[in-house]
């Protein structure tokens, strides 16, 4: 696939899905980032794992051409760059993940009692 074709790809995938992991399968950081997500309540991500498809270094260079990211995993959420593994956990941690995850509408919204 073109160079072109594989930014056409990466887009649409990042523009059609709530929550966009593009990772690699073995990576431990990649891991970490679909661990803290199932944590934080996401059940289903898409995920791309770029180690199963043969165009996975062109994909992570579009990815490295939209983010200025070199590594995986790269997580998206409402088609907006979150981070890395790390920058997943450290979300998390903060309570900012939740947040984004409830304003992307993948969780609900805690009602105060």
């Amino acid at each position: 696939m073109a160079a072109s074709g594989v930014r056409c790809l990466v887009k649409s995938l990042i523009s059609s899905n709530r929550v966009m992991v593009f990772s690699k399968s073995t990576c431990p950081f990649c891991v970490l980032a679909k661990d803290v997500l199932s944590e934080a309540g996401v059940s289903q991500p898409k995920v791309l794992e770029l180690d199963h498809i043969e165009e996975g270094p062109q994909v992570q260079d579009a990815l490295r051409e939209l983010t200025g990211i070199s590594t995986v995993p790269s997580v998206f959420i409402s088609g907006k760059c979150i981070g890395g593994g790390t920058d997943t956990a450290r979300l998390y941690e903060t309570g900012e993940l939740q947040q984004l995850l409830t304003e992307a509408g993948i969780l609900k919204k805690q009602e105060d009692s």
